[in-house]
């Protein structure tokens, strides 16, 4: 069995957590709190799940507001079999497993980081384990997990129909920023050596949204980036520092990559760093 230390610092929690569900027969994650963010993250791997007919289950607590109503209700039409665990009095469940297995091949990730954008955006770090099912480390997290889904206190998740849980917003800090930056120019230029003009036609804080001359082809208007998008390219780079557009493409799967490069390089405290590649930097409030 190899075993090693995976950690957001240099992506490799985010892409141990992706392997351990690729090609996957049966999934099982098991964490504390559940964010769009972090079902973003992982859709493509669940997805894929979903498509190949795999079990995949979902256990979670709903005690804090941490985890949201339209997470579940996204990692459910993935195909998540979602299930709740509310201890009571007193306790806390409070797990981070990632689980994955295929055949005779077996990957878990066991760690810090809850199913949010954390798993990218926060400084995390896990054990991954790669071997096989019978393997005693790997076994006795199935084993230990599959006791709490059995749990007497576990009940099936609901929406909850009077509720009016809303999509994600944009952090009010960042809102307020591009806010400001629109009302005084809406035209951003995308950076690196072939600037293209970015027009955004409005600004609220669940979406930003940005017309280009792709756009107009496309759909003949103006392109929605949901908030989830900028809060998980704000957040890296706050947490790490800096960001890059092949980051936020490929590791964030942010698909309109150049157009958030262009709005965060106006942000107070950012800086886009000189040379050929797009890399902003944070420098903070000074």
């Amino acid at each position: 069995m190899e075993v090693a230390t995976v950690t957001t610092s240099d992506r490799s929690l985010l892409h141990a957590v992706r392997g351990a569900l690729t090609e996957a027969d049966e999934a099982f994650l098991c964490v504390a709190f559940v964010q769009e963010k972090g079902i973003h993250l992982l859709e493509k791997e669940l997805d894929a799940l979903q498509r190949r007919r795999a079990r995949a289950r979902l256990l979670v607590t709903t005690t804090f507001a941490t985890t949201s109503e339209p997470a579940l209700g996204m990692a459910r039409r993935l195909g998540l079999e979602v299930r709740v665990l509310n201890p009571g009095s007193g306790s806390t469940f409070h797990p981070k497993l990632y689980l994955g297995r295929a055949g005779a091949r077996a990957r878990a990730v066991i760690g810090s980081a809850n199913l949010t954008g954390g798993l990218a955006t926060n400084l995390e770090a896990a054990v991954a384990l790669d071997g096989r099912p019978e393997d005693v480390p790997i076994a006795r997290a199935w084993g230990w997990v599959e006791s709490l889904w059995q749990d007497c206190r576990v009940a099936a998740w609901q929406p909850d129909r009077a509720s009016d849980a809303a999509a994600e917003s944009i952090a009010p800090e960042l809102l307020a920023a591009l806010t400001r930056e629109w009302r005084r120019e809406p035209v951003f230029m995308t950076l690196g050596p072939r600037p293209a003009r970015n027009v955004v036609v409005d600004v609220t804080p669940s979406a930003v949204y940005v017309e280009t001359d792709r756009s107009r082809e496309r759909r003949g208007g103006a392109e929605e980036i949901p908030a989830l998008m900028f809060n998980l390219a704000w957040d890296h780079l706050r947490t790490h520092g800096e960001l890059s557009n092949r980051t936020l493409l490929d590791d964030l799967r942010v698909h309109r990559s150049s157009a958030v490069c262009a709005l965060l390089a106006r942000v107070a405290g950012v800086r886009a760093r000189p040379g050929k590649t797009i890399t902003l930097e944070w420098r903070g409030h000074e």
